[in-house]
């Protein structure tokens, strides 16, 4: 009982700590990245917070999952440095003893990963898309500023509207500026506004319009005059899946299994299948030599639990797009890490100072 009270309390409050700290670290950069969308148009400006809080929510499994696995490391790392690891094993535990104390700080961690993977998160993806697009599109049409140059997220299209009415949502003598693939396009209109469209993608539309398009340099130009048109102010982004699919129920989900929809499924499972196994691996993989470098443990664990989460995003993408069949999906990487924690206990249990 001392064994695992003294273990367990420990490894609380330094879980509570650093969770804090994973939390505010995820919040700030959230903040700078929203504040830039803000910035360009992307995002409502009223709706940084709380597109930030659903965000953060989407995060939580994650932190959690990482939470677990660096707070079980530390203390047992600390236990071998101490020599408090060999106090133990001659009062007769060995590397076996800390499995129970550690599933019992960790599974109920786990159960909140799986609820937060399977359902909150889709559900505060599902609100963040809601609230973003609705208050883009409450805003001043996407904070247009009249007589103001702004400049799309990826530099390449700069665009200028005078006159602009928030009450019509439309101004007069629009210019726009786009390079691609070393080129330069030029287009003035008489009338446009900005729109945005059902997946939030931003759109200057344009009537009376003429395009100019030529190498720069060249004296030659391809001239285009229309009516009406639209132009795409940003380029799409390309998630492994579509938003509409991170924001599905699970119950939904699994209604009918498209490889994107067999990629999201397995990736909501292996969160919670992940934290599992890397919680147990970190009790073998705390193992630190007192005779030796005091850093090169920490270093292999975190080079296996990255190797770990970076397979999960590879085979997400493979399962997406039909390289590996959804039925098998991320299961042979569960088992292989799995088979490689047991190898891990094994040798590890030869050691007993």
């Amino acid at each position: 009982m001392l064994f695992r009270k003294t273990l367990i309390h420990e490894m609380t409050w330094l879980a509570f700590g650093l969770f804090i700290v994973l939390l505010l670290i995820v919040m700030t950069s959230q903040v700078v990245r929203l504040l830039g969308e803000a910035a360009l148009g992307a995002l409502a400006s009223s709706a940084v917070w709380a597109v930030m809080g659903f965000t953060a929510v989407r995060y939580l499994p994650l932190l959690f999952s990482l939470m677990l696995f660096i707070t079980i490391l530390t203390v047992i790392t600390r236990l071998w440095r101490d020599h408090e690891m060999f106090v133990w094993f001659s009062a007769g535990r060995s590397i076996y003893s800390f499995i129970p104390p550690v599933l019992q700080l960790g599974v109920p961690v786990v159960l909140l990963i799986a609820a937060l993977s399977l359902i909150v998160s889709p559900w505060a993806q599902l609100k963040g898309r809601e609230y973003r697009e609705t208050s883009l599109k409450n805003e001043e049409v996407t904070q247009v500023a009249p007589g103001v140059f702004r400049e799309s997220r990826n530099a390449d299209r700069v665009y200028f509207i005078e006159n602009f009415s928030s009450e019509r949502g439309e101004g007069e003598n629009v210019f726009m500026q786009i390079r691609r693939d070393g080129k330069l396009t030029t287009v003035l209109a008489e009338q446009g506004g900005i729109e945005v469209d059902d997946n939030g993608d931003r759109w200057l539309w344009l009537k009376q319009a003429k395009s100019y398009q030529a190498t720069p340099g060249a004296a030659q130009y391809d001239i285009l005059a229309f009516s009406d048109g639209k132009i795409r102010l940003d380029e799409p982004s390309r998630p492994v899946t579509s938003p509409a699919i991170e924001a599905m129920r699970t119950s939904e989900l699994v209604k009918e299994l498209t490889p994107q929809r067999w990629a999201e499924l397995h990736w909501r499972l292996a969160l919670p299948i992940q934290a599992l196994i890397l919680l147990l691996a970190a009790v073998p993989l705390a193992f630190a030599n007192p005779r030796g470098g005091r850093s090169f443990n920490i270093l292999f664990a975190a080079l296996l639990a990255f190797s770990y989460y970076n397979a999960m995003n590879v085979l997400q993408a493979w399962i997406a797009t039909g390289r590996v069949p959804g039925w098998l999906g991320m299961w042979p990487l569960h088992a292989a890490a799995a088979l490689l924690t047991v190898g891990l206990y094994v040798w590890r249990s030869k050691v007993r100072g």
